[in-house]
């Protein structure tokens, strides 16, 4: 349940950070019925053009304190399955992820809310906690990008899609042999479908699941866009075809890879 919870907020954005640490998650601890309702919040901490995206970004963010100057905004509500409602929205702030991390955490545990978390390195990780009598999940997601740092705010029941992995890697989208576990996220947008899948390999090196997403978008008829191979700890791919694109990261985790992989296109 952990790892697919933390799919969850890892698979909404883009571009994590390299370097997983190998530090172990910490266990999910259920929490006394009535823990988290009153967690600070502020009703004025959202934000969004159409009361549609007001709404999400007020789910999104429920059972959180505000972060300071940050103004979320609506990312995707409902986007599991049928019985896992979540909402989720996302600010950027100067500050470090771990700066981020660590108010979340303390202002977490000054509500005497026992939480989970982890800290993938510097540059990434997660805090959250759950509410035992509605099965509500509220995480936060912050990761370094691009000189700041993206902080993904979600909240939903998340059980069901847990539990009952339904969702199928979209053909077309190979995985690596050895690939486990893998989680997938839908979203639907303007006419067009975009695929997000996060799984995992035991063993394995990111040079070698590079090469062979290079070699099966190839043998599909991508056009192989860019290829990072700079970071020995972490390989990006991008592919394009007609109107499709295809993206593959790659992340050593100790002796194994974690990987991140989309296809966006037509519905």
């Amino acid at each position: 349940m952990l790892f697919s919870v933390a799919a969850v907020g890892a698979l909404i954005g883009t571009g994590l950070e390299s370097g997983f640490s190998e530090d172990e998650e910490t266990p999910l601890v259920e929490l006394p019925t009535g823990a988290g309702d009153e967690i600070p919040s502020s009703p004025k901490w959202y934000s969004g053009p159409s009361p549609e995206e007001r709404a999400i970004t007020l789910r999104a963010t429920a059972g959180l304190p505000p972060y300071k100057n940050a103004v979320p905004e609506a990312l995707a509500a409902d986007f599991l399955d049928p019985n896992s409602r979540i909402a989720a929205a996302y600010f950027t702030t100067p500050d470090r992820p771990d700066e981020v991390l660590n108010y979340y955490q303390g202002a977490l545990l000054d509500a005497g809310l026992p939480i989970v978390q982890h800290r993938y390195n510097e540059n990434s990780g997660y805090v959250g906690y759950m509410t035992p009598h509605t099965k509500e999940m509220h995480m936060v997601s912050a990761l370094a990008q691009g000189g700041e740092t993206t902080v993904f705010v979600s909240s939903g029941q998340v059980v069901s899609f847990v539990e009952n992995q339904g969702q199928q890697v979209p053909q077309g989208l190979p995985l690596p042999p050895g690939a486990s576990k893998p989680v997938v996220l839908t979203f639907h947008q303007e006419g067009r479908i975009r695929y997000s899948v996060m799984a995992e390999m035991q063993a394995g090196k990111v040079q070698e699941v590079a090469a062979f997403y290079r070699r099966a978008f190839e043998a599909q008829g991508w056009k192989i866009e860019s290829m990072s191979d700079q970071n020995p700890l972490q390989q990006d791919l991008m592919a394009s075809r007609g109107g499709s694109r295809a993206t593959a990261m790659a992340s050593q985790q100790g002796a194994g890879v974690r990987l991140y992989v989309t296809l966006d296109q037509q519905e």
